[in-house]
């Protein structure tokens, strides 16, 4: 997940879908193999602590991958056992007593996840983890004749971070609420004022044109000077703009130009867009492009009609041409294909 794209949960208040993150989950990684490494004196075996050792990284570099909020249920369940797990795997093979102080590091790194569980809006599930390193802390003492309650106690000294982070849980997550309302009202607001100003834009230009294209026909009716070729001037002008509300897909200076040439050798030029083009590939859109402008073109008398089909269809675009001996339609397919059939 890149830093442009936060996601819409406590994650992104705690920064936790930055570079930034991953490399602090990559150091901390790095620091359990150290202490895990410094810490085997006296062990029995080593791959039980190994395996714990990744059981505690998949932990946490789940807390910063895997979305939603709160967490969902299933992977809650898996991290609040990653610091039991851990637990029982590396006191199985720990010396008894510990030769080192640090041998009982599983717990607090447990617990440091079980944190930010609380933080992600499962204190109830961290509390539950805790509980269970604690007995499986002083299952071990008992089994090793030292007493389940001094096992049980090494891990209940984790209950003040955890408490901390409970608290700051209960902080942060109401304002992270109101903190992503107002982003998304924001947001919403930056688009609808850039939507009006786009409509606006679009608009000012449109009118822009129509002064440039009508002014002077307009001009010549109110002076009472319109010539037989300026009425041909009208009727092409409406045409145009008939075209443009008609059909925006195919207004374009190539198309407009060959249509307008259509219309003064007699051809009755018709466009109907039913947006089926609107998110086809640049490479089709221009292929649709030239060819109703290379059927205009052609086209001397008669008709011409170009449908682009609706959303969803195999036939994208359907061009009919009509003259006094042949009536045609060329069909244009998703895949590019051209299908022309004579109707007569």
């Amino acid at each position: 997940m890149n830093e442009s794209a936060a996601p819409g949960d406590v994650r992104s208040l705690l920064g936790m879908h930055t570079r930034g993150a991953r490399i602090l989950v990559a150091v901390y990684a790095v620091a359990l193999c150290i202490v895990a490494g410094s810490t085997l004196h006296g062990t029995s075996t080593v791959w039980p602590i190994a395996v714990g050792v990744l059981v505690l990284i998949a932990g946490t570099i789940a807390l910063i991958t895997v979305p939603g909020d709160p967490l969902p249920l299933a992977p809650t369940v898996l991290l609040v056992t990653t610091g039991p797990v851990a637990c029982a795997l590396m006191l199985a093979v720990m010396p008894v007593p510990f030769e080192v102080p640090l041998q009982s590091w599983t717990h607090g790194a447990g617990t440091t996840i079980l944190c930010f569980v609380c933080v992600r809006g499962r204190w109830p599930a961290a509390w539950a983890g805790l509980a269970s390193m604690g007995v499986v802390y002083g299952t071990w003492a008992a089994l090793t004749d030292q007493g389940f309650a001094h096992g049980f106690f090494m891990v209940a000294i984790d209950a003040a971070p955890l408490g901390m982070a409970t608290l700051f849980s209960f902080t942060l997550r109401p304002n992270s609420t109101a903190v992503f309302a107002l982003r998304h009202a924001a947001t919403a607001k930056a688009a609808a004022v850039s939507a009006e100003q786009a409509a606006s834009e679009v608009r000012d230009l449109r009118l822009r044109q129509l002064d440039a294209e009508a002014r002077p026909l307009l001009q010549q009716i109110a002076d009472g000077t319109l010539t037989d070729e300026g009425r041909v001037e009208c009727d092409l002008l409406e045409a145009q703009l008939r075209d443009r509300l008609r059909a925006p897909f195919l207004v374009t200076d190539t198309i407009t130009a060959a249509a307008r040439a259509a219309r003064e050798r007699g051809t009755e030029v018709t466009f109907i867009d039913d947006r089926g083009l609107d998110d086809a590939p640049k490479k089709l859109q221009a292929e649709v492009r030239a060819v109703v402008a290379e059927e205009l073109n052609k086209a001397d008398g008669g008709s011409v009609t170009v449908r682009i089909l609706p959303p969803g269809r195999r036939t994208l675009a359907s061009i009919y041409t009509h003259s006094d001996d042949t009536e045609n339609r060329r069909d244009i397919t998703t895949d590019g294909a051209h299908v022309i059939a004579l109707t007569q």
